[in-house]
Parts: structure tokens; sequence; C-alpha cells
């Protein structure tokens, strides 16, 4: 009689495992996204304007490195050092820049920019903003416009350039992971093949 009782709870209990739901762990994958995170260097383009020169065109290098803030901002560092030409060389710029973005999308940020330095041996501030989109995988575009002013002093000058960035890391892992949860419907459950048993 006990064997027949505990055999029957068996078999109702493999029914109701039929219809079993069950969370699998959490499934971790990579998308393509753009990583404007880390190191990177480039080079810029331009068009100025400061009390020394008057208007030059601008040519110059950029590095520094970007980190993570979330999943929706960023801060960094940079360094920008430029040559002035008005036809002949005019003089130089070397700027000190601390960068807080935000992402616009998978592939593009916007960003505020603020530091100081010195323009043609005076030393000045400079703030401003720019845009940067990605371009391939690790190369990016922007563009960027910084008014300038001297220690001290009012805003009198600025300029806008255009760089090409190359970011040495790719892809991003604090970004681009995301996790994802599923369910599955168990198999059925053989109740004559446990009876056999």
């Amino acid at each position: 009689l006990l064997a027949g009782v505990a055999a029957s709870a068996l078999m109702a209990s493999g029914a109701q495992a039929a219809d079993l739901i069950i969370r699998e762990p959490d499934e971790i994958y990579s998308s393509p996204l753009f990583n404007f995170e880390g190191i990177y260097f480039g080079g810029t383009g331009g068009i100025g304007a400061f009390p020394s020169t008057g208007w030059v065109g601008t040519h110059g290098v950029v590095a520094g490195a970007n980190f993570q803030l979330g999943d929706a901002f960023l801060a960094g560092a940079e360094f920008q050092g430029d040559t002035l030409w008005d036809g002949s060389f005019a003089g130089f710029s070397a700027l000190f820049m601390g960068k807080l973005g935000a992402y616009l999308s998978d592939d593009a940020i916007i960003y505020g920019t603020a530091g100081a330095g010195w323009i043609d041996g005076t030393t000045s501030y400079a703030f401003g903003a720019g845009m940067e989109m990605a371009l391939a995988q690790q190369v990016s575009g922007r563009v960027e416009g910084v008014a300038t002013g001297p220690w001290g002093g009012t805003p009198s000058r600025g300029r806008v350039t255009l760089g090409l960035i190359f970011h040495m890391n790719y892809p991003s892992n604090s970004r681009l992971s995301h996790s994802k949860g599923r369910t599955r419907r168990c198999a059925p459950f053989d109740s004559a093949r446990l009876s056999s048993q």
C-alpha cells in the first residue's frame, strides 16, 4: 500500500514538472558600439583669432584620455598643442583641458571643455564645447570651438577646429556589456519511463 501511494505521488509531481518554467543565469554579450573611453591622440586644423596675431590658421595635435561615468556620461583630460600660421609661422599655443561629455547616441558624444595654458607666450584660459562622432572602428571625427582670454581678463578671441582622432581601446567592456535574462520550458516529463524504473 505504501509503495502504491509513493508511486502515485511521484507520477503527480512529474506531471506538474512538465509545465515548470525556470530562470536561467543571465547571459552576457557585447555589441559593436564605438568606444570613446581610454587613451587617444590625433590631429586638428582650423581657424582662430588672437590679440597678438589676428586671424590665423591652426595646425595641431591632441592627446588625452576619457573615463566612463555611468552609462550616459564621460569625463576626460586632454593636451592641445597648435602652431599658428598667417602665411608664415606666427606662434604656438599649448592648452591643458578638462572635458565632461554625454552620449547623443551609441557612436556620438557632445562635451564641454575648459582649461588653461599659453597662447603665443601669453598665459591664457579657454572654454568651449565640441561634438565627436565615430567614423571607423577606432577612428572618430570632431568639431570643437573654444573662446580664450588672458588670465585674469575677459574672453577676447577664440578658434574653431576640426579633428581626426584615433582611439586605442576597442571594444568597450564597461558600456557594451549587457545582461540579458530569458526563460525556457522544461522538456515534457516521461512518467511512463519513471514507472518502468
